[in-house]
């Protein structure tokens, strides 16, 4: 998506940096000023889960002539071409053209750009042509309070949850006063919230997830957030910087550029993210303040320790804004979770069913199994890939009554149970055509009291479009249950 690979690899392509090229953005003006109106803007990426989508339907709505480019082809994009609907936005599909250069007067380049190595992007800023990106525009124009959110894990489910307390606090009847008018969650989440900027207020409250690519290019506009977060930080997408370091100053950006937001809320940091942020920190008036430690489990319909430690981060940044914690509790108590992560979407005959189809590495099925304190059957098994399953395997073993095996890894998960020393278990393990042969295997084998987990600890490109496309199947087959 957007991402230019050509020329023979990466270790051929010229490095090119921003400091290598700044040109300066035109001026757009407000968001009423229609400076946009008959202008070229070229939209680098529109994606197979629709991520340019929103900034391109904002940009048509504001009179610009639209092209899109994205080195996947049409049919690839056939759900994001067939959500956009709009003759009017040019589409040139299956690479990058210089070509499709020509006369552009604004680019918009979408976060998947690593624009390190892209050749494209090189072309465009030899030719001087102004950029920006999606979040820049947004951040250049919002005026509600913006509550920013990044970090290496938990981060999505930690805005959702945020968002939904906030929306339940300010209809709660024993509240007189909530402080705020409306809240709008977008950003990294997937929503964007370009198309909503008329609708969004000074009174309002903006709960944004941003993700590393998306801070990359912060530093390039003025803005300030309420109150920055920083779930957590460890070694992630290594592959997209030159070391660690770079990795976590690009996600100290979050803090404004400079770093002038009055609160930075963070939570767990390794020694060396500790160090960079407390660098970032010196003479600034930036107010750190650590996640609240919880003595006592949070009252939450979802599992896990890390639900635990995001609901934290929720009830800090709710005590930053003046709420009572109490409805806070209340409001966090019937948040149900993120779709296709570990979402319960089903209690039949005292059996819970979750969905987990984001689960796509074995090291996301082991914080599943931790989370979960009853007799489990579990769904595993999609797309192979070249990882070690051996610790899933163990795992599987000593965690389920029964595991069923599905798709191109499933008699691999099964091999690495067979050979996983594990003493003293009863664990069934079965191997299934598919998923709908899987779910009905769970529902006749699961006794009351039990969960049926499906969580895949792989890709889902052995069968499905992507792991949406696959959880969707689960929750229909689960409801297809009698």
């Amino acid at each position: 998506m957007g991402h230019d690979s050509r020329a023979g690899g990466a270790s051929k392509l010229r490095r090119t940096t921003l400091s290598d090229f700044t040109p300066q953005p035109i001026d757009l003006g407000d968001v009423s000023s229609g400076a946009l109106a008959g202008r070229r803007v070229l939209v680098i990426g529109l994606g197979r889960f629709g991520g340019g989508l929103g900034v391109t339907k904002w940009l048509v709505d504001e009179g610009a002539r639209v092209t899109i480019t994205d080195q996947a082809d049409e049919a690839s994009l056939a759900e994001s071409i067939a959500a956009l609907n709009d003759p009017s936005v040019t589409l040139r599909l299956g690479g990058h053209d210089p070509a499709d250069l020509d006369g552009i007067e604004l680019a918009v380049v979408n976060p998947a750009v690593n624009k390190d190595r892209s050749e494209f992007f090189g072309e465009l800023c030899q030719r001087d042509i102004p950029w920006t990106t999606e979040m820049n525009l947004l951040l250049g124009r919002c005026r509600g309070g913006v509550v920013a959110v990044t970090g290496t894990y938990g981060k999505s489910t930690t805005c959702a949850m945020l968002a939904h307390v906030l929306e339940t606090y300010r209809n709660d009847p024993c509240v007189e006063d909530a402080g705020y008018r409306d809240v709008h969650l977008g950003g990294n989440i997937g929503r964007s919230l370009l198309p909503d900027l008329s609708h969004i207020g000074p009174d309002d409250v903006v709960v944004l997830e941003i993700s590393n690519a998306q801070l990359e290019d912060l530093p390039r506009i003025d803005w300030r957030p309420r109150i920055a977060m920083i779930t957590n930080l460890s070694p992630h997408h290594l592959d997209r910087y030159n070391s660690y370091a770079e990795y976590v100053q690009t996600k100290i950006n979050i803090l404004g550029q400079p770093a002038t937001t009055e609160r930075l809320i963070a939570g767990p940091l390794d020694e060396e993210a500790e160090r960079l942020v407390t660098q970032r920190l010196v003479e600034t008036t930036v107010k750190r303040i650590a996640v609240a430690s919880v003595d006592e489990p949070i009252e939450l319909c979802i599992p896990g320790v890390h639900h635990q430690q995001n609901a934290a981060c929720v009830l800090t940044v709710c005590a930053q804004l003046g709420l009572r914690l109490d409805a806070v509790r209340r409001a966090l108590s019937t948040f149900r979770g993120l779709p296709h992560r570990l979402e319960l979407v089903r209690m039949l005959d005292g059996v819970s069913y979750y969905d987990d189809a984001k689960s796509t590495s074995p090291s996301a099925v082991l914080t599943s199994l931790s989370s979960l304190d009853r007799p489990i059957v579990a769904i595993v098994g999609g797309q192979r890939k070249n990882v070690p399953l051996d610790a899933l395997g163990a795992s599987l073993l000593k965690s389920c009554r029964e595991v069923i095996c599905i798709g191109e890894s499933g008699p691999d998960v099964a091999r690495a149970m067979s050979g996983a020393l594990v003493y003293d278990t009863a664990c069934v393990v079965t191997e299934a055509e598919g998923l709908e042969e899987a779910v009905v295997l769970a529902r006749e084998r699961a006794r009351p009291g039990d969960v049926v987990l499906f969580s895949s600890g792989a890709p889902s490109f052995d069968r499905y479009a992507n792991f949406v496309e696959r959880g969707k199947h689960f929750v229909r087959l689960v409801h297809g249950l009698e």
